[in-house]
């Protein structure tokens, strides 16, 4: 359809080319036709297959060009194929520009029909104008809270060993899980995968991906998709099998995270970075690709501290983090951790595995890299973050919507 006098206005969206779950980043932008220095005004609206009443409109002013960011929530709308019309209007309230995507929407299972009830009862919204933030879920809602973050854990455990759901060894890795906040899962590698990975980061590090320097702490992400040891462990059958012990649906992978050397981060809470909805779906996974030794800067954790309260950017009255500018996020958010750590007097724990050795972490607990001592000393090693299907991820501390791969390209 061709309007006169329109302005020139671009949809950009996330893999729409697949399956829509959880949350679907949109952006448009609007480049009036004429620029005479004075502001356009707009309404933008956003439809749902043929409802007359919109779900979102905002009004939006334009002196030449403009950008605006949008987080369709796709568990509030239909399973199956379901289109969303995008319609910008002028002043007189004709429409000057519209376009329709047709998305086939998949958000099934008992957690999703969850996480869709509880959207509905605090009016959370379709359309998220602008970023994400743990202020527009209902993170106080009980019926929401998983199995291991219950005082009834261990029934939960029991009954399903009984039902012949799991071994008694994945029964006792959950009860440390449970207790701890993470499990260790020794000798899962073989060495053939190992010698690959290794080799894969020899040829990463040599062609300087993402620009890294060797002896520094860089991380290089998404390994995973240059190459195919990499990929292994990132979808890697076992793992896999114990995440969707814990989610008790299967666990979709968001990122990786290569380190050669220790990462010297501080002490932190995954919940604000790699965020789900209902808290608690989402975990670490930490691969030792070499013995760890000693002053290397260790990877520490402290032991049951993901009982603390979670920390959000809006309880900690902070802003988004923009452009990679931490000053705000170190002045608001770390001296928060630092106190819940110190009033908890948490045991921690120098982890120092072997090789092929993974260890799985709860969302919420406090972990991080320790000084490097002796720089000579690599600590190669991968992390993964995973997310369970049904599941709404994001990224409270930037505010964007997160990845998850979908269930198709990883094993059955």
């Amino acid at each position: 359809m061709i309007f006169p006098d329109a302005p020139h206005v671009s949809l950009n969206h996330a893999r729409i080319d697949r399956t829509v779950t959880g949350l679907l980043y949109v952006e448009i932008g609007i480049a009036n036709s004429t620029d005479d220095g004075r502001p356009t005004h707009y309404i933008l609206s956003v439809a749902v297959a043929d409802n007359e009443e919109p779900v979102f409109t905002k009004r939006i002013d334009v002196i030449s060009v403009a950008s605006f960011l949008f987080a369709v929530n796709s568990h509030l709308l239909p399973n199956g194929v379901s289109q969303l019309t995008f319609s910008l209007l002028n002043e007189a309230g004709t429409v000057v520009w519209t376009h329709s995507l047709e998305l086939t929407v998949s958000n099934l299972g008992a957690l999703a029909d969850s996480v869709r009830e509880s959207l509905r009862r605090f009016n959370s919204p379709t359309v998220i104008d602008g970023l994400c933030d743990s202020t527009h879920f209902d993170y106080r809602d009980e019926q929401l809270k998983p199995w291991f973050d219950r005082d009834d854990a261990d029934l939960h455990i029991y009954a399903r060993r009984a039902e012949g759901k799991m071994s008694d060894a994945e029964a006792e890795l959950l009860k440390s899980f449970c207790l701890d906040g993470y499990l260790v899962l020794a000798d899962l590698l073989d060495e053939d995968l190992l010698r690959q990975i290794n080799a894969e980061l020899d040829e990463a590090v040599t062609k300087k991906l993402e620009g890294y320097e060797f002896g520094s702490s860089q991380r290089i992400h998404q390994l995973h998709e240059h190459y195919p040891g990499v990929r292994k462990l990132w979808g890697h059958p076992r793992i896999l099998r114990i995440l969707s012990l814990i989610f008790e649906q299967p666990a979709r992978p968001c990122q990786s995270l290569t380190y050669i050397f220790g990462s010297q981060q501080s002490a932190h809470q995954d919940t604000i970075h790699l965020t789900p909805f209902p808290a608690g779906y989402m975990c670490g996974v930490w691969t030792a690709l070499q013995d760890v030794e000693p002053d290397s800067g260790e990877l520490e954790v402290y032991k049951g501290s993901h009982r603390l309260p979670r920390v959000y950017m809006n309880d900690a009255g902070c802003h988004k983090i923009i452009n990679g500018d931490l000053s705000e996020y170190n002045s608001r958010v770390v001296p928060i951790w630092n106190n819940m750590l110190t009033n908890g007097k948490f045991e921690r724990i120098v982890y120092r595995p072997k090789k092929g050795t993974v260890l799985i972490w709860h969302e919420n607990l406090m972990h991080g890299g320790s000084v490097r001592i002796d720089k000579s000393l690599s600590r190669r090693s991968i992390v993964t973050h995973n997310f369970a299907d049904g599941a709404i991820a994001y990224y409270d501390s930037s505010g964007h919507v997160a990845y998850m791969e979908p269930l198709e390209n990883l094993p059955s």
